[in-house]
């Protein structure tokens, strides 16, 4: 119903008051609420919000890789440091040639260096030297500063002996019980059959085997019971011989232990038996298994 001025009454269809006459307002039809829409800026900072919130955890992600890519990189590099400081590492050392008897009229001296490079741990770099024959067929690392003689027999065969300044040259054998001598020798058999296979054959079974075979008797020598044995392979192997005992370390016998090591090849054509022995107070055994080492790396496959 529709009212007019004067409070009548009227039908909602009708224009003018029945009472008064006046014009009566006309009712508005409600019109539909329309939905509301976003406008186009709304709906590009609504964009351009959810890309920071993305770019956002993009950045922390990235940082986060960084840190642990950082602190991986710190522990590797420090890893790193502590396998070079523990391995070999190639050195220049000086050369000495030692003085050197030769059995073979037609053997001459051959040119060599006043220096080498050798691969050790580089602790050790500055109080070793490398000692040699004059024509380089065996050479051995010793403490520097020490004589040195060498043999090379008319068979081929070379012996090389190093010791302390002022201390006689050791022979080879046994010690006299007590003795504090040191040295570090070193021989090899070239391809005397006999000689190999007599050196050879208390440490190496092929060797007394081959004894059996080529010579047609046993084996003459036999390892002392207190002797310990390292078998790198079955052509190269380390021993010890302890204060007192005389072994396959040549010379030994003296108040210290004397450490080895001995290669044996039974092919014919191979370069003999070579062997290496290290005589020094038990104090310096580090130093005794870096000149080892050194002869094992340089003559094991001879």
């Amino acid at each position: 119903m529709k009212t007019c001025e004067c409070g009548a009454l009227n039908p909602d269809d009708a224009n003018f008051c029945a009472s008064c006459g006046k014009p009566l307002a006309a009712v508005a039809t409600p019109s539909p609420v329309a939905t509301p829409v976003e406008s186009d800026t709304a709906l590009t900072e609504r964009s351009r919000q959810r890309q920071k919130r993305a770019l956002r955890i993009v950045a922390i992600f990235v940082v986060g890789i960084l840190v642990v890519a950082g602190g991986l990189t710190y522990v590797l590099r420090n890893v790193h440091i502590e396998i070079n400081t523990n391995s070999l590492v190639t050195v220049r050392l000086p050369l000495k040639v030692c003085a050197t008897s030769v059995g073979d009229a037609s053997e001459v001296p051959v040119g060599l260096p006043s220096t080498i490079h050798v691969k050790m741990p580089k602790d050790d770099s500055g109080t070793l030297a490398f000692y040699s024959d004059n024509e380089g067929i065996i050479g051995v690392l010793a403490p520097i500063g020490w004589n040195c003689t060498a043999a090379i027999g008319a068979d081929g065969s070379s012996s090389l002996h190093v010791s302390p300044a002022g201390q006689a040259t050791l022979a080879s054998g046994a010690l006299s019980a007590g003795s504090t001598a040191e040295t570090i020798s070193a021989q090899q058999t070239s391809a005397c059959v006999g000689c190999r296979v007599s050196l050879a054959c208390p440490l190496f079974t092929i060797s007394s085997n081959d004894s059996s075979s080529e010579l047609n008797q046993p084996c003459s020598l036999t390892r002392p019971t207190s002797e310990t044995t390292t078998s790198i392979n079955e052509h190269v192997v380390e021993f010890t011989d302890p204060p007192g005992i005389h072994g396959d370390a040549d010379p030994s016998g003296g108040a210290y232990p004397a450490m080895g090591v001995m290669t044996y090849y039974g092919d014919r054509a191979s370069q003999g038996s070579w062997t290496e022995t290290c005589l020094l107070p038990p104090t310096d055994r580090p130093t005794c298994k870096v000149i080892i080492g050194n002869f094992e790396s340089r003559y094991k496959t001879f």
